[in-house]
């Protein structure tokens, strides 16, 4: 199960996450749709959920994307030019820009679903973008067949049917890798790569290495990516007023430890985040994702 995060819509009173957290911002400027894939789903075990955005301005405007560990495929329209990438996975904040009267149309995949697109090791692609036309063929061109879907949904119905096309409904992502991030996501990011390996019967070194293979980046980034996303939740979600006891529950040392990893990864505090939940979030320094 995974929670759709919206700054105006999460009442004060939420229940704590028990799995990973996709984080979405839901800005008062931009046009936001979404969907979650569950589990049982025939391609749940790949996609993780799937959004639109539209600017409907008459300027650009920048949508925050905030890390998670996994690929990221992103169809830009704007009239007649369609953009299809593949994203790797980042450890950063990043920023994607909508041209006036564009839209974009994003599906977020697992963490170690790489090898689903190409045999290559995930770490190539981590922090890059990609035409995702050397990742996935489709017997129509699969950007202009995206353009003329006429809606959300449709868009959704026709990409699930392309990855099936594909044998997406059969393929499965290396069991190692698919414990390993269950097992960090139950423990909210707050564990040892010790820990994991000892838990999987493996060595350290090992566990890395799957994790850079299958994922793109180390385990023990991806566990703090983990811990990020659930701060993230709770702070977002229940505005508190004091972060030191939000730190003290997501694992960290106290708040200065907590806002040390937020300036790590999104170049701001906790208390920034908390004082963004009214739509606004600075990406002045956030790099481009594609």
């Amino acid at each position: 199960m995974s929670f759709y995060i919206s700054a105006n819509q999460v009442p004060r009173s939420v229940p704590e996450p028990q799995e990973l957290t996709p984080f979405l911002w839901n800005g008062p400027e931009l046009s936001l749709q979404h969907r979650i894939f569950p589990s049982e789903h025939e391609l749940g075990h790949l996609i993780m959920d799937s959004f639109e955005i539209a600017n409907p301005s008459g300027t650009t405007l920048s949508y925050p994307i905030l890390p998670y560990g996994g690929l990221l495929a992103v169809f830009l329209f704007k009239r007649e030019l369609t953009r299809a990438e593949l994203c790797g996975p980042t450890s950063l904040l990043k920023k994607l820009s909508l041209p006036p009267q564009s839209s974009a149309f994003c599906m977020r995949f697992h963490p170690g679903s790489m090898r689903y697109f190409s045999p290559l090791s995930a770490c190539e692609l981590a922090g890059q973008s990609q035409p995702l036309s050397q990742y996935l063929s489709s017997p129509d061109n699969l950007s202009s067949a995206m353009r003329r879907s006429e809606s959300f949904h449709a868009r959704n119905v026709f990409l699930v049917r392309t990855l099936c096309t594909a044998g997406a409904a059969h393929y499965r992502p290396f069991p190692l890798v698919g414990r390993s991030v269950r097992y960090i996501s139950e423990h909210r990011g707050i564990v040892k790569v010790a820990q994991i390996a000892s838990e999987m019967g493996c060595s350290e070194r090992y566990i890395n290495r799957m994790f850079q293979e299958h994922i793109g980046i180390s385990a023990k980034l991806f566990c703090e990516l983990i811990q990020l996303q659930f701060s993230l939740y709770l702070i977002v979600a229940t505005k508190p007023k004091a972060l030191m006891s939000t730190a003290e529950c997501c694992g960290y040392f106290d708040q200065t430890h907590m806002n040390r990893s937020f300036r790590k990864f999104l170049d701001c505090t906790a208390g920034d985040m908390r004082a963004a939940s009214n739509g606004f979030i600075n990406l002045q320094g956030a790099a481009s994702l594609i």
